[in-house]
């Protein structure tokens, strides 16, 4: 018997057998938030939401680029540093509405991790045009 459910339970959790590769940019953050026991957990999931996010958008980039000739890869290297200069302020903005309860740092990192979801995407449409014929 044991046997049997050992091998029901490896055929299932095999890769094969999983789900859909899904995104970061496809993960649903804000629950896996939320989902937290406490604060402080929230904000270490949050922290791991924006890193994991941080480097897809890392990803995206790179793949942007490699069609891009020297004028292009400066426009885009303004447009992330304008953006992520505008998501910082913005987020900050929305972030200041707690007045540095112990929300604010919550809803800083919600706001991140919502501008990063969308820059994914945003780059992403940015790539297809600039290849598009």
């Amino acid at each position: 018997m044991r046997y049997l459910l050992l091998i029901i339970f490896f055929f299932y959790s095999s890769p094969l057998f999983a789900n859909e590769f899904t995104f970061p940019e496809d993960k649903d953050w804000q629950t896996f938030m939320e989902d937290a026991q406490d604060n402080y957990s929230m904000k270490r999931r949050g922290d791991e939401a924006m890193r994991t996010l941080a480097l897809r958008i890392d990803e995206v980039l790179k793949e942007t680029e490699k069609k891009l000739d020297k004028i292009g890869l400066d426009l885009l290297t303004q447009n992330q540093e304008a953006w992520e200069k505008q998501i910082r302020t913005k987020c900050s903005f929305l972030a200041d509405t707690y007045r540095g309860g112990s929300h604010a740092d919550l809803a800083f990192r919600f706001c991140i991790v919502a501008e990063q979801k969308a820059r994914i995407n945003e780059v992403r449409a940015m790539h297809h045009y600039r290849t598009s014929p």
